[in-house]
């Protein structure tokens, strides 16, 4: 399996650092409490419009891409849509996902990562508005990401490609297992792929796992603990009427047959708290003789992505995307 590690912004690697900017980022988050105690929250405890309210966005660094909104029928409702095009683009048509833990999020903010894809990649890209939870609790949000990857099929295109980051990432890996229509290449960007509680997970998480220096444990563990709290706020969100976090529909490292996933791209960042679930299933499709590649940002946390236009490693990975769909 290649791998491919990438240094911090300052150019330095194997140091097992925060990337100077991701530190001062950090040292402005509020605290998320005790790293170790109980977190078993109530649905009505969970400050979702706050999340919503709170989402970062990119800042748009592309040029000529043609942005078209349109809506994809899907059963009884639409689904809002966007399309992303250079005026001469290929054939190839991405279908991206947003993140938000399956409750936050949106095309818009991730408005400025599908310009600059369409124009690295010189691909359609499509970025999906899928139902969120607790409004519409899982399935839904799987079910629209099916139906939109229908749609795409459906534009005839050269190569079909699905990705998405975080949550969104989570959506492509079921779409790909549930869904019946091939893909050529997928590409997950520090994606939920295992959306049980720390304990439950299947290789079970710990901080100890992190390596970093003594003074930066505080702020690596706050971010860390952030996503340990999520996990269980997942449970209750999205994961509604006792449905499993340990079923194969729910999180796609404990897909026991991976025959349907293409060749996949894998994005890690360092201190983020699905890296190891990410490894273990790009090694799982390596055993299963599927091409997989990681791209590992050192120093960086969960949500990188996110800080386009800020943050160069953010750059970084979405022309590292693009360039392995160009070579399609």
């Amino acid at each position: 399996m290649n791998k491919i590690i990438f240094p911090l912004s300052s150019g330095e690697t194997g140091c097992h650092r925060l990337d100077p900017i991701v530190k001062e980022q950090l040292k402005a988050k509020p605290s998320t409490g005790g790293f170790y105690e109980d977190y078993s929250p109530a649905a009505e405890d969970i400050d979702i419009p706050g999340a919503r309210a709170s989402a970062t966005y990119g800042i748009d660094i592309s040029a000529d891409v043609e942005v078209q909104s349109f809506n994809i029928p899907c059963g009884t409702h639409y689904l809002p849509a966007r399309r992303y095009r250079l005026p001469k683009a290929s054939r190839r048509v991405i279908l991206y996902l947003h993140g938000g833990g399956f409750t936050v999020g949106s095309i818009a903010h991730k408005d400025a990562q599908c310009r600059y894809l369409a124009e690295t990649s010189r691909s359609t890209v499509i970025s999906l508005e899928y139902r969120l939870a607790p409004e519409n609790p899982y399935p839904a949000a799987i079910e629209d990401t099916i139906t939109a990857l229908h749609y795409c099929s459906n534009l005839k295109p050269e190569k079909l490609i699905i990705g998405g980051d975080s949550a969104g990432g989570c959506l492509a890996a079921n779409a790909i297992q549930q869904g019946s229509i091939p893909v050529d290449y997928a590409f997950f960007i520090y994606a939920a792929l295992d959306l049980a509680s720390a304990s439950q997970m299947k290789d079970p998480w710990s901080y100890s796992f992190y390596v970093c220096e003594e003074a930066e444990k505080p702020l690596v563990y706050n971010r860390l603990n952030r996503f340990r709290k999520l996990a269980e706020d997942i449970k209750v969100l999205y994961l509604q009427n006792n449905t499993d976090p340990l079923s194969e529909l729910v999180s796609p490292c404990r897909i026991q047959n991976v025959s349907r996933f293409p060749k996949s791209l894998f994005v890690i960042a360092e201190y983020d708290y699905y890296r190891f679930c990410n490894e273990a299933f790009a090694q799982r499709l390596e055993w299963q003789n599927i091409d997989s590649e990681i791209l590992f940002y050192e120093g960086v946390d969960h949500g990188f992505f996110d800080r386009l236009g800020s943050l160069p490693q953010a750059k970084s990975c979405i022309e590292e995307i693009g360039l392995r769909i160009q070579r399609l």
